[in-house]
């Protein structure tokens, strides 16, 4: 500011520079920012406009500003209009207050990027059970009636089940796994006499009640229609042309038994041959097959002996995928049994299943019992 605005006396000379004076409290007229009559801008006696624009680009930077019909308007850099992605500021909200709410809120995270996909789920189970046995229904509801399925996870006591062919029961009791105590709730209108191994166990709901509504009142009678002509006897019809002969029925699931000879096992694989009927299935359609394989064996060899036991598809002449097991047996003279479930699928007409087995030793007496020996399968797809 000058000096022209100075007491001299005041300055003494040595606040002034020139004809500046270097320190506003020895003016006279107190030269400060608001005062307009100060005209030299210096570090002691800094302008307004000067202050203010060392205010605004020290704090904000450099802005950009418009004017529309004399409204002058700050576009603010480094995005500060519009706030962070993921934190943005309010439409009225003053800068301050965005600033403030960031420190106290905390700011919010960007979404991050999209995960690896996630490891299969383990194959489900399947919503129902076979039977494994044979068993005859009740003649009335309340009946009990014991059976054996495969050991599933679906079915549990107190459970209400439907079997094909008879009706539903209750499962009173499940002894390991897989024996089966039941009562008869209700059966269809014409059951079946015997219930054989590889009928559906499906579990199902409650039966629900029958509730039998009120008689309703008597109608009026009405009254007797006319008594129509008699009409004339037509004449017998033309035979018709006799239909083409219907196709030939297939099972999709059955029982087989062996007989008559008991089969020896050799130190290579080899087919399970009781000399006339043998534990082999022809499955006409193709699809999806699950086969139960109950056999009687004797190991009396006089060593341990290890056997090991598959189904093998003739047709493709290849074995059936993971139906292989393994099984070590003591020397001892009692029968022992051996059961083997397996998936078979095929994809051509009347394949053909049969057993294979082997011993670790060709020795005597290690024999599969041919009579009380069975495959059971049925067709789930």
């Amino acid at each position: 500011m000058s000096c022209s605005n100075c007491n001299s006396t005041t300055c003494n000379g040595t606040n002034c520079m020139g004809t500046e004076c270097t320190d506003a409290s020895s003016c006279v007229s107190h030269c400060t920012p608001c005062n307009t009559t100060c005209n030299q801008n210096s570090a002691a006696c800094e302008t307004l406009p000067s202050a203010l624009e060392n205010f605004i680009t020290s704090f904000y930077g450099s802005i950009q500003r418009t004017e529309i019909d004399g409204k002058v308007t700050w576009i603010l850099p480094c995005d500060l209009d519009t706030g962070l992605p993921g934190n943005p500021r309010g439409s009225t909200e003053g800068l301050a207050c965005y600033f403030k709410r960031l420190f106290e809120d905390g700011l919010v995270g960007l979404l991050g990027p999209k995960g690896d996909k996630g490891d299969t789920g383990a194959i489900g189970h399947n919503a129902y059970t076979v039977s494994t046995s044979a068993f005859n229904p009740p003649a009335a509801p309340g009946g009990s009636v014991q059976f054996t399925i495969i050991p599933s996870p679906v079915v549990s006591v107190g459970q209400t089940i439907f079997i094909p062919g008879t009706g539903w029961y209750t499962i009173q009791e499940i002894f390991q796994s897989s024996t089966v105590f039941a009562q008869l709730v209700e059966s269809i209108s014409i059951p079946v006499a015997v219930v054989n191994p590889g009928t559906l166990v499906l579990p199902v709901g409650p039966r629900g009640l029958s509730i039998k509504g009120d008689k309703g009142d008597k109608g009026d009678k009405g009254d007797t229609g006319n008594v129509g002509a008699t009409g004339a006897t037509g004449s017998p019809g033309a035979t018709g042309a006799t239909g083409p002969a219907g196709a030939t029925a297939t099972n999709t699931n059955s029982l087989i038994t062996g007989s008559p000879t008991d089969y020896n096992l050799t130190a290579s694989y080899a087919k399970v041959d009781f000399g006339a009927n043998d534990l082999e299935a022809t499955l006409v359609v193709p699809g999806t097959y699950l086969f139960l394989v109950s056999l009687t064996i004797v190991q009396n060899s006089a060593a341990q002996r290890s056997w090991s036991l598959k189904l093998f598809n003739s047709t493709s002449a290849a074995d059936v995928a993971n139906s292989q097991i393994s099984v070590r047996f003591d020397d001892h003279a009692f029968p022992d049994n051996i059961t083997m479930y397996a998936y078979v699928t095929t994809a051509v007409a009347n394949s053909v299943i049969q057993l294979y087995a082997i011993s670790s030793s060709a020795t005597a007496t290690q024999t599969i019992n041919a009579v009380d020996s069975s495959m059971t399968y049925v067709k789930l797809a």
